[in-house]
């Protein structure tokens, strides 16, 4: 049975990817969303991985049963508040780690931020975000079906 989750591209809500968790497959279009509500958030590394390879890759988080999980390099990952999440910034250059997991991932600070009213970092940058928010509890209520 395949597991499919529809995520929005936190930059650009418009563009969406179903992720197929089962096969690992992503498909990407722009429009609505055709699952309603918070469905989970991507970050692509066409939005600015710094090194690209062969397909698409993707970080994504979403809500589960068990709160949020992220999916990066084909696997899931449970965030719970006792992980050592940190993000490093030097000049446009961001580091985002996940110690726990030994999940490092680099890519390039958001153009968006200070875009207009709705682009503050924590509104663009999903690294950001989760890096300051896996420690509150509304973040679990939010990624908890």
């Amino acid at each position: 049975m395949n597991r499919i989750v529809e995520l929005s591209n936190i930059e650009k809500p418009i563009e969406c990817c179903r992720l197929n968790i089962t096969t690992n497959e992503t498909t990407f279009y722009r429009g609505t969303k055709k699952v309603p509500g918070f469905t989970g958030l991507y970050y692509s590394e066409n939005n600015g991985f710094v090194t690209p390879d062969d397909g698409i890759k993707i970080f994504a988080i979403y809500p589960t049963q068990i709160g949020p999980v992220v999916y990066y390099e084909d696997k899931e990952y449970e965030i719970n508040r006792e992980l050592t999440i940190t993000l490093s910034k030097e000049g446009k250059n961001r580091i985002f780690r996940i110690a726990d997991y030994n999940i490092e991932v680099n890519y390039i600070e958001s153009p968006y931020i200070g875009m207009d009213s709705w682009s503050d970092e924590i509104d663009v940058d999903l690294f950001f975000m989760i890096e300051q928010r896996y420690q509150d509890q509304d973040f679990y209520d939010q990624y908890s079906l």
